[in-house]
């Protein structure tokens, strides 16, 4: 395995661990502490605190009681947080999704106040060991200054972060995170390919070579630089042919090749791929998207009977899709000085909108009011002049959405709601005859 593609599954684990960020800062604090025990007793800092004394402690007992309150005082704000952590992923995992818990867990505003609070009980922790018995030069005053310091921002944090984790069992905060972290690779990737000169196309790869996985699991990541790197310093190309979160089984086709290669370097561009189980949102945005259809999946369970939140999440996905329209249906790794040599094979918009849109549409099949929204989410893309082939993939779609209704919806008053509907989604497809059939309604 190669030392980049080490670090770069490291990288990929690391930066999603709860421990990160309170690891960093905390070394942080031990470093600033060190540096404050070794300026502690220089004859500059001692002659300016017998000047400047002011909430300067000088008794060794005094700062002993000072730091130890403040490191139990502290210790139970952490262990509460916690706590408050544990409750938050137990209470997402039980009514939204299990799949938005490691969005959660890698919270960075959360990570970086448990990190505060662990660093100011490690810096009262040394202070306290340089504490002597006897004579008052002997006591790190300027310390035991700092550390009150950073236990009455500890309570400030507290505050916050009491705040901040009562915005994140809210759905309408998960929602509305999931949503923005789509939007934005979303605009990344239509920003990457407007600045092209030409639209990229699917090169000719019938007769390429096909390499397959020897490893199982969820493709989700790929060491782009290092497969960059590779690719032009072989003058090679290639095709990867899963999309990101496919189950790979060892001897399925990963990728293509345009001409044969030894075993070694096949060796290196297998080992830029990266497999793991977590869906991280900021991956990619069928992850996010992904998480915001089972949030309304799971708010039309009968344990949960949200239809309100399943609305909400098929208006954000259709503003999503919206932009997903600008997008082609592959994707490349562009190079700054030569055309592009990796090419990634992306979800069309028909697969996306069956992955996405299709569960929501079986679990609020009885529910007139979702299959009414999923018919205006379909009208309102219609209106973003799709191309032709988009085009037919929503239509087709509505109808799978009008089946339903013909199924499952009896009341006539939902019924007639529905083919208004269907009348104005036929206006915005502006086909004769007319894309969608109005629903059978019973006389009697």
């Amino acid at each position: 395995m190669q030392p980049a593609n080490l670090l770069f599954r490291a990288y990929q684990r690391t930066v999603h661990s709860l421990a990160f960020y309170p690891t960093l800062i905390a070394l942080g604090f031990v470093l600033l502490c060190l540096l404050n025990i070794a300026i502690e007793y220089q004859p500059w800092l001692m002659a300016l605190k017998q000047r400047f004394d002011i909430g300067l402690v000088r008794n060794g007992d005094n700062a002993r009681l000072i730091l130890g309150t403040l490191v139990g005082g502290i210790l139970s704000l952490m262990v509460f947080s916690f706590s408050m952590v544990m409750v938050v992923l137990n209470n997402a995992s039980a009514t939204l999704s299990p799949r938005v818990l490691p969005g959660l867990i890698s919270s960075k505003g959360h990570q970086k106040t448990l990190g505060f609070y662990l660093g100011t009980i490690l810096y009262a922790l040394l202070l306290i060991t340089t504490i002597e018995q006897n004579g008052q030069d002997q006591v790190p005053s300027l310390g035991v200054l700092i550390t009150l310091g950073l236990g009455i921002a500890c309570l400030g944090l507290f505050v916050e972060f009491i705040r901040s984790i009562s915005q994140s069992i809210q759905v309408e905060y998960i929602l509305n995170n999931l949503y923005t972290t789509a939007l934005e690779k979303l605009t990344t990737g239509i920003s990457k390919h407007q600045a092209l000169k030409e639209p990229p196309s699917w090169p000719a790869d019938r007769n390429w070579l096909v390499v397959n996985a020897h490893r199982s699991g969820y493709f989700k990541e790929l060491n782009i630089y290092r497969l960059n790197a590779l690719l032009a310093d072989n003058d090679l190309h290639m095709t990867v042919l899963v999309h990101r979160g496919f189950f790979v089984m060892p001897g399925h086709p990963l990728f293509k090749l345009d001409r044969e290669v030894d075993e070694a370097l096949r060796q290196q561009l297998l080992d830029c791929f990266d497999f793991f189980v977590e869906q991280y949102a900021s991956g990619h945005y069928v992850f996010a998207c992904k998480q915001i259809s089972e949030i309304a999946v799971k708010a039309l369970s009968p344990g949960i009977n949200d239809p309100g939140t399943a609305i909400t999440a098929i208006d954000m996905l259709s503003m999503l899709f919206s932009k997903r329209l600008q997008l082609p249906d592959l994707d490349i790794a562009p190079l700054a000085d030569e055309a592009p040599r990796l090419f990634y094979f992306e979800l069309s918009l028909d697969q996306l909108l069956q992955l996405i849109f299709g569960p929501i549409r079986t679990y609020g099949s009885r529910d007139p009011s979702v299959l009414i929204r999923l018919l205006q989410a379909f009208k309102n893309l219609l209106f973003q002049h799709p191309r032709a082939h988009h085009q037919a993939d929503l239509i087709t779609h509505a109808h799978s959405v009008v089946e339903a209704a013909d199924r499952h919806i009896a009341n006539r008053r939902d019924r007639e709601e529905l083919n208004d509907m269907i009348e104005r989604f036929n206006q915005a497809a502006k086909l004769s005859p007319p894309a969608l059939g109005p629903l059978k309604i019973d006389k009697r």
